[in-house]
């Protein structure tokens, strides 16, 4: 098991092995692909983050 992590956006611990909901899951997609802060977010701040997209980055909910 690794070692906790600060989350950069809301500063909670988390650890990178936490289950992730599939919206966790879209969000560090985005994180990865859009932000380029992959790994630096807690699972709660990803699924908040792929919410957002989904409403609001309409030209990645293709």
């Amino acid at each position: 098991m690794s070692a906790s992590k600060t989350c950069a956006v809301c500063g909670k611990p988390f650890t990178p092995e936490e289950v992730r909901s599939l919206y966790a899951e879209a969000g560090e997609w985005l994180a990865g692909e859009v932000w380029r802060d992959a790994g630096e977010l807690c699972p709660s701040c990803l699924e908040n983050r792929a919410r957002l997209a989904m409403m609001y980055l309409h030209e990645y909910n293709t």
